[in-house]
């Protein structure tokens, strides 16, 4: 019976490595952040483009210029080799006269940090249908895989030194990866950011006294955000201050619990008032009961006439992480 023993424990043991040993074989991903390759048939692919091709590329929201939320590189099956099965990002689209049409999501089959779905259906026309019925979950499981994938870099090289400021100073804690610092500390706002000579990426952390569910409004949050901007975030002109752009329609307002915590997200753009700066911002505020306040962590990024999506995503992984000092 011992003999037995020892052998189950052997054989747990050896699984178990054979498990570490494929995932440590398994090569990186490839492909461009936001990229998506699609493994359709060319007939399918002729009846379907428009729905699919709708979903995918929409445009990204509360950005300046047109942006789609993801790249599309489509091929057929016969063109689906290891160069592709490596990719980050991967819709494969079968068609099976007796399937039911389903949507499965399977991690890493081929490479490492990968999200692969599978998507069956019975006909081209059920396909289409399959998407356009859960066009938010194909998107989101594919912002989330990418996302996912910038928190764990962030998180492998994180700036130690401003995350501990922020926590001191704030009672916040996020992931900051290199390269960014600490650039003001007041009583109640924070200013960190990593610049470039072309691009500047940053985040503004405040927050006040909580007094009435009415400080968690659209018109209120905006009010407030306009405020600590043209007290602290001076532009490059004598006078000139960061604001939010109010033209009709452009800030979007949603809420939702994030963490336990009621979060109102406001998303549009910025202008520099005085000034010719401007560019796309998110904040997501919380009521943090614990110790009666309200918390805004305002995300945004300049970046002149480049492309803002993925330097925003980025933005947006640091905020996704965060959370209050207990």
């Amino acid at each position: 019976m011992k003999r037995l023993t020892i052998l189950a424990a052997l054989a747990t043991m050896i699984f178990a490595g054979c498990n570490n040993v494929r995932e440590k074989v398994l090569p990186q991903i490839s492909g461009k952040a936001g990229e998506v390759v699609i493994v359709i048939e060319d007939q399918v692919w002729k009846s379907t483009t428009d729905t699919i091709i709708n979903i995918l590329k929409a445009d990204v929201p509360g950005l300046p210029q047109s942006e789609p939320m993801f790249d599309v590189v489509r091929i057929p099956n016969s063109a689906f080799t290891e160069i592709f099965q490596r990719h980050r990002n991967i819709i494969s689209c079968r068609i099976a006269s007796d399937s039911t049409a389903s949507i499965k999501v399977a991690q890493d089959l081929w490479s490492t940090p990968q999200i692969v779905l599978q998507i069956v259906a019975p006909s081209a026309q059920a396909l289409e249908q399959l998407f356009s019925d859960n066009r938010d979950k194909i998107v989101g499981l594919l912002l989330k895989a990418e996302q996912d994938r910038i928190i764990k870099n962030y998180s492998t090289f994180p700036e130690r030194q401003v995350m501990d400021k922020l926590a001191k100073a704030t009672g916040v804690i996020m992931t900051i990866p290199k390269g960014y610092t600490f650039d003001m500390d007041t009583n109640n706002f924070v200013w960190i950011s990593h610049e470039t000579p072309e691009i500047s990426q940053g985040m503004f952390v405040y927050y006040y006294d909580y007094t009435d569910s009415l400080m968690l409004t659209c018109d209120s949050l905006i009010a407030m955000r306009n405020r600590m901007c043209k007290a602290y975030v001076g532009g490059p002109s004598d006078g000139s201050y960061m604001t939010t752009d109010m033209h009709e329609g452009i800030t979007t307002f949603s809420s939702f619990n994030f963490r336990g915590h009621y979060t109102a997200e406001l998303r549009g753009l910025w202008r520099t008032e005085g000034d010719f700066m401007g560019g796309p911002f998110v904040s997501i505020t919380q009521y943090d009961e614990k110790h009666g306040r309200i918390v805004t962590v305002d995300g945004y990024v300049y970046a002149g006439k480049k492309d803002k999506r993925n330097y925003m995503r980025q933005v947006e992984a640091i905020m996704s992480t965060m959370e209050f000092v207990e």
